[in-house]
């Protein structure tokens, strides 16, 4: 007897790569244009240089192809709605789903909802402990889809973004800010995992062995095209907070921010003011912190809010 295909098996498969990937990059603009950042915008112009060179036959370090796999669903050979799936680097146990999008003109079909649902399967047939995503604070339909499927909120990250300007005029109130010292690390570390904590800091572009004193890092430092640079704020010579600046090939240069814990505001008074006086009259600077979190601090400090996202996790 001839087997019967569900909706499900007629219309999704894996995710090919290279041969989905400009499709998938089109329906990517197509529905999160509206609400991409600058390095959404970066990461997407990637994605199609890579599927270029490789359709051409020409490959480029400058170039290299996104980490993931995935699912797509395609009717009458188009790609109408798809999902990402960044597998675990090394040492983690962390899948993340990623870019789940769906045409506008498809939408309202459970589209979404039978990708992640395949996403699950997937992922717990490799003894995954759970798996992770990110849904943006604006977006209550997707929250509620997640939510349905036993997702459950972890944390709330916003990201701040400083343009640049020339026209900053730093006020220490008392304050200053001089190089971190060596024998201010343990310090620095202990704060460092308050603001990112390890629930959200493995998803983050941030590498804490890169943070400490030390010979070898310095050297590192040297040749490396993503350098770091510590600061600390003092007040009556007692620390008030952290800062590393860090260059990226990116849209902004990221800052990394360890505030005393009760004393957060004022060491972000003193610390973001010089930061964009020496790194932010030409490149823009970015901040990821935990959401509603000193606020108005950030906004007088001239950063802006650029989106804020939900961490959530689901056990498999």
């Amino acid at each position: 007897m001839e087997k019967i295909l569900t909706q499900e098996e007629t219309h999704i498969r894996p995710l090919h790569l290279p041969q989905d990937i400009l499709a998938v990059a089109d329906l990517i603009e197509i529905c999160f244009a509206s609400t991409m950042d600058q390095d959404g915008w970066e990461y997407l112009r990637r994605m199609r240089t890579w599927g270029i060179q490789l359709h051409s036959g020409f490959s480029s370090t400058l170039a290299t192809p996104p980490p993931m796999s995935g699912f797509v669903w395609e009717e009458n050979g188009r790609i109408v709605g798809n999902l990402g799936i960044i597998l675990p680097r090394a040492g983690s146990r962390r899948p993340l789903i990623v870019n789940v999008a769906v045409h506008p003109d498809y939408r309202r079909r459970g589209i979404a909802k039978r990708l992640t649902e395949k996403a699950l399967h997937f992922l717990k047939s490799w003894n995954y402990p759970s798996v992770w995503l990110q849904v943006r604070e604006d977006n209550p339909a997707a929250l509620h889809l997640y939510e349905g499927l036993g997702f459950q909120e972890r944390a709330r990250r916003t990201t701040w973004i400083a343009e640049p300007s020339q026209k900053i005029h730093p006020d220490h109130f008392g304050a200053y800010v001089r190089s971190r010292r060596p024998n201010e690390w343990a310090l620095q570390i202990a704060w460092l995992k308050r603001t990112y904590p390890e629930q959200v800091a493995w998803n983050l572009p941030l590498d804490f062995r890169r943070f400490r004193p030390g010979l070898l890092n310095q050297l590192r430092n040297l040749l490396s095209e993503t350098p770091l640079i510590h600061f600390t704020a003092l007040e009556h010579e007692e620390p008030l907070g952290f800062c590393t600046w860090e260059a990226t090939s990116y849209y902004s240069d990221w800052l990394w921010i360890a505030p005393c814990p009760d004393r957060a505001a004022r060491a972000l008074q003193a610390l973001l003011p010089i930061m964009r006086q020496k790194f932010g009259r030409r490149r823009p600077l970015s901040i990821n912190y935990p959401a509603g979190e000193d606020d108005e601090t950030f906004l007088a400090c001239g950063f802006s809010p650029q989106q804020t996202l939900i961490w959530m996790e689901m056990p498999l």
